[in-house]
């Protein structure tokens, strides 16, 4: 399902920044089927219809108040809205609205109230049925005469415990509750081939309908301009976190030129490329913001002007506060410049900070200041350096598709400036490699490419020479040199025009660990440039049919359960066969997959053994005109032996209450696992460090354990009355273990929570139409 929506936009020609947004509301749609696998209210399973309204209701709340609130948080509500919708559209397929004879959509659904005259617990609602002939008539006459609704009720354990006697079943191979009275074929309408499939078409349209009206009444609740943020309608935001200690007067000079070089570049011709919006988020230590989150360039300009340096020294700073501040509020495929002259002391947000650029698809390229005087000389050394060299499995940058750069604040001002003002554009990576010592790659430029851009960077200074750098073979054995467009003390920036197509070879040769990223950008809205994405996904267990979903959390060594799915677009022909490689940082290949089986949708589906070390997809697809196109991902993918689960989701909080959130953790590995757990939200209900734990889990087992959640202090804290009827967080749990070589494993999972403060009305009204 996921795949195919993502194929019908790109046919459609939808516009990419739109195409993300259709791409995440959809990814949260069909993810509540795993996420919130169990969860009656989610799909309005068992009869739960005053529960199923509260939390659509409580979701579309939290839409409008994260459109309209200061930080305009629009990503969280996308999400938001998907996981709406899943419910909505869940109505439908799941309760008897269509059977009855209902042609409309329930207009009471989002209001919190209630949906129309619910069968009562005592009242059969579907009689036996064990053959196709009665499947579609198992619902009992007083039903249809009193008009009474009902659900299908749903249990994955055999004898369907939850099922009390005479009630429908949601039916399909899942569900055990088909195994009691009323035995046999449930009700759900999920597709044609479901128990009630006949009504399938119906009940579609008619959720189609109230997704629409839901689209209408928030354009109308949040007008034109944040309705236009909501659907895309705006570039990506351009996100600056910078260190304010004493020592970094020099960078915010250089971020100030920057940010006056890209207003001056989106001017008139380029205001294609203008960013949505520009977010600056000072950090130092012991404090971090005021986040800044403007459209007024010259506000912006001015904030960097008044940053006040605070302190001195290159003591560990909160580098992490500061980019997850921004984060939080950035749009879809952002890029994010971080500045800083010292290590981080809290790394405990790294996996919260992973998992967030993860979701948003941006890029970090952070910036480390090997501060100078002005006549060159090193004024200090230090041991932590390296810890941000790209070679190490840590380098947050390299894991989202960035890199880690040094940076010279005196020297390297207007190649900074230029650096930043590229990665204004959308890019498609052909090739990126990080290591050191003798790097020999190839890559395809097919025949849609006029442009390559060519980015070499490193957290140690380079070799001046393009000759010392890397050598260019392109398909007729011709040794080409590239443009040099601008050069920094540890970074090189390279264009060429019009390249050959056909196979080119890359020799790279650096002492120490660097990057060499090869992209191909879109210089203007009408690009013919043949983009293809490959998503890491996870089979939907719930649905009858095959549907995936993107993996969200890190996968687990050897896991051979997912999927890769591959969709392109602004191809010159049809496919006729793919080949997707597993590359590691070097881009040496790890293993290789082959098809010539395209489906129908024109997505390529492929299974896949999740290999021990970290690696990128490299698509390589031929055309039926034996032209070869040839992708690779941004993100860095890292297996790991951990994974956590959290159970009974979606969670809602309220006050004079304890809510338990259960969840398990996995130690998949061949020896006996420490695990540290940290638990951290965007609310600060733990506080702003969270909460932690240490668990000992043996080897190839799991153990189980409950957070208790109490949110009276907050309320009291934060003070209820200015609190709005539903209040939205995400509670992030990071959990992470060094096995005994030493690599350090990793793996988080989020949450969605809702705090409540307002008791909805579910009097019954006596018809709903």
């Amino acid at each position: 399902m996921f795949n195919q929506i993502q194929q019908e936009s790109r046919r459609l020609s939808i516009n990419s920044a739109l195409r993300s947004v259709i791409d995440l509301v959809c990814t949260s749609n069909i993810l509540v089927n795993s996420e919130e696998f169990t969860s009656s209210s989610s799909h309005f399973d068992n009869e739960a219809f005053t529960e199923g309204s509260i939390l659509i209701a409580n979701r579309l709340v939290d839409v409008q108040t994260k459109l309209v609130s200061d930080s305009l948080s629009v990503i969280d509500a996308r999400q938001s809205f998907g996981q709406a919708m899943h419910t909505l559209q869940d109505f439908y397929a799941h309760s008897n609205w269509v059977e009855l004879g209902r042609q409309v959509p329930n207009q009471a659904i989002g209001t919190g109230t209630t949906l129309g005259l619910y069968a009562p617990q005592y009242l059969d609602t579907c009689s036996n049925c064990t053959e196709q002939s009665c499947a579609e008539r198992n619902i009992l006459s007083e039903i249809y005469s009193g008009q009474y609704l009902t659900s299908g009720y749903f249990d994955i354990y055999p004898g369907g415990s939850s099922k009390p006697k005479g009630k429908c079943s949601h039916g399909g191979l899942l569900d055990m509750t088909t195994q009691t009275d009323a035995v046999g074929f449930g009700i759900n309408k999920d597709n044609e081939i479901s128990d009630h499939g006949s009504f399938h078409i119906i009940a579609a349209k008619i959720a189609l309908m109230a997704t629409i009206q839901q689209l209408e009444s928030l354009w109308s609740t949040v007008g034109n301009d944040i309705f236009g943020r909501f659907l895309g309608f705006h570039s990506s935001s351009l996100v600056i976190a910078i260190d304010t200690t004493g020592s970094m007067p020099p960078v915010i000079e250089l971020v100030k030129t920057v940010a006056i070089g890209i207003i001056e570049f989106t001017r008139d011709e380029n205001s294609l490329f203008r960013p949505a919006n520009y977010i600056l988020s000072p950090f130092n230590d012991p404090k971090w913001g005021p986040l800044t989150i403007t459209t007024d360039v010259q506000f912006f300009i001015d904030k960097i002007k008044n940053l006040t340096v605070d302190g001195g020294g290159d003591e560990p700073e909160l580098y992490y506060h500061g980019l997850n501040e921004a984060l939080q509020v950035c749009e879809m495929n952002s890029i994010i410049y971080t500045f800083t002259d010292a290590p981080a002391k809290d790394a405990y947000l790294r996996p919260k900070v992973f998992a967030r650029a993860t979701e948003l698809k941006s890029r970090i390229f952070s910036f480390y200041v090997r501060s100078t005087s002005t006549s060159g000389k090193s004024l200090r050394r230090r041991d932590e350096d390296e810890i941000l060299d790209g070679s190490v499995d840590d380098d947050l940058a390299t894991a989202t598709g960035g890199s880690t750069i040094g940076l010279n604040p005196y020297r390297d001002i207007n190649a900074t400036t230029t650096f930043v003002i590229r990665h204004l554009f959308p890019q498609h990576l052909l090739l990126s490699i990080t290591g050191s010592g003798m790097i020999n790659r190839t890559f395809t430029v097919d025949v849609n490419i006029t442009r390559i851009e060519i980015d070499l960077t490193s957290s140690r200074a380079l070799f001046t020479s393009t000759f010392d750098s890397f050598h260019l073979i392109d398909p007729n054995g011709v040794s080409i040199t590239p443009v040099l467009v601008a050069a920094g003390t540890y970074f090189q920036l390279y264009i060429i025009e019009n390249p050959c197509f056909g196979l080119w070879h890359l020799l790279s040769n650096q002492s120490y660990s660097h990057t060499v990223g090869i992209t191909i950008p879109e210089t203007s809205n009408t690009s013919t440039v043949t983009a293809c994405h490959t998503t890491l996904s996870q089979r939907i267990i719930r649905e009858s049919n095959n549907a995936y979903g993107p993996l969200l959390i890190a996968p687990t060594i050897n896991q051979s359960d997912l999927v890769l799915i591959t969709s392109c677009n602004n191809l010159r022909s049809s496919i006729q066969s793919a080949t997707i490689e597993l590359v590691n940082k070097r881009g040496e290949t790890i293993s290789v997959l082959h098809t010539s089986n395209i489906t129908t949708t024109g997505s390529i589906i492929l299974p896949v053994i999740i290999p021990d070390t970290d690696f990128r997809m490299l698509t390589k697809i031929k055309l039926t005109d034996n032209f070869i196109i040839e992708r690779q991902s941004n993100a860095l993918i890292s297996p790991t032996s951990i994974l956590i689960s959290i159970t009974n989701q979606p969670y809602t909080f309220t006050n004079n209450s304890i809510t338990p959130i259960t969840f398990t953790i996995y130690n998949q590995a061949q020896e006996t696992l420490s695990i540290h757990m940290c638990v951290l939200d965007t609310l600060q209900l733990f506080g702003i460090n969270g909460t932690c734990q240490k668990y000992t889990v043996s080897n190839m087992s799991f153990i189980h354990d409950t957070l208790n959640i109490d949110i009276s202090t907050w309320l009291e804290e934060n003070n209820t009355s200015n609190i709005s009827d539903v209040t939205s967080g995400s509670m992030t749990f990071a959990i992470s273990s060094t096995n005994n070589i030493g690599k350090v494993l990793k793996n988080h999972n989020k949450i969605s929570f809702y705090i409540q403060t307002r008791e909805y009305n579910h009097i019954s009204p006596e018809t709903i139409e």
